[in-house]
């Protein structure tokens, strides 16, 4: 499971960072669809990696707010902030049912879906 979850959090990373990135500066972005995520985030059988990639969304999302801090930009906003003690579970949870929210991003990739989905469900600031 460590590897597997080594391996989420590496590939959420370039996913989440390639959201980022300007068309001169294009990455690579996960072929897979939100909505295909989602459905495999609806069966148990998913459920571990659904879990280890939305947690490593979150981990790319953290570490890219420590890393805009540590190059000079303390007031870059961040994307999302998710409680220290959310569990996995609580996550895919609101991921899951954002997605069932919105229709038009099952067509979209899955880093763009999942972000868009912790930035919703996840405000920064104590706005919700």
């Amino acid at each position: 499971m460590n590897r597997v979850r080594t391996l989420a959090t590496a590939f959420c990373a370039v996913a989440a960072t390639s959201l980022l990135a300007s068309a001169a500066d294009a990455q690579r972005v996960s072929p897979m669809t939100a909505g295909n995520f989602g459905r495999i985030c609806s069966k148990p059988a998913g459920g571990q990696i659904c879990d280890a990639y939305i947690t490593g969304m979150a981990d790319a999302g953290a570490l890219a707010k420590v890393n805009d801090r540590n190059e000079g930009d303390a007031n870059a906003p961040a994307g999302f902030c998710i409680p220290q003690a959310e569990t996995g579970v609580a996550m895919r949870g609101k991921v899951v049912a954002w997605l069932k929210g919105h229709q038009d991003s099952l067509s979209k990739p899955v880093g763009e879906g999942v972000f868009m989905a912790l930035h919703d469900s996840y405000p920064c600031g104590g706005a919700k």
